[in-house]
């Protein structure tokens, strides 16, 4: 090997590290894009069985179940809130209401995705009162439940 060929695969590695450290800083210098998503923190001793309900566009939309350990954040949607208000509803391990309200809205025992909010009875499910949130105009919020039943958020 040439002194020129030494030289020239020796410029070529310095080039590829240097770009690397120039990745290396830009990422620790632009900010990270903020999360647009809904959390909920468990802030009791109990495990929380997790439901909520939200309009993504094409009416509401009932999901469940979430369970979330004591002491424990579970993200529940990974997308932009679009809506002013989110309904949410908790049970403990032995299926008794943590948190509920007013707004009435499908549910199943198991796992589930439930379109619509009406008629839960006649179309197979259990109809349960939810807890409003709401969330004014932010595109991620967190909600903390406590033993009591009360709600946090931050």
């Amino acid at each position: 090997m040439t002194l020129r060929d030494r030289q020239s695969a020796f410029d070529k590695r310095a080039r590829t590290s240097g770009r690397w450290v120039c990745a290396a800083v830009l990422a620790l210098v632009v900010p990270a894009a903020a999360r647009a998503e809904f959390s909920v923190c468990n802030d009791s001793f109990d495990v929380l069985n997790f439901a909520v309900a939200h309009d993504p566009g094409d009416g509401f939309l009932s999901e469940g179940w979430w369970t979330i350990a004591p002491n424990r954040c579970v993200v529940i949607l990974r997308e932009p809130l679009s809506n002013r208000y989110l309904y949410i509803f908790a049970t403990d391990v032995f299926n008794q209401a943590l948190l509920e309200g007013s707004a009435t809205f499908c549910i199943d025992d198991d796992r589930f995705r439930i379109l619509g909010s009406e008629d839960c009875w006649l179309r197979g499910h259990i109809a349960a009162d939810f807890a409003e949130v709401d969330i004014g105009d932010a595109e991620a919020w967190t909600v903390i439940l406590n033993s009591s039943g009360t709600l946090g958020n931050r």
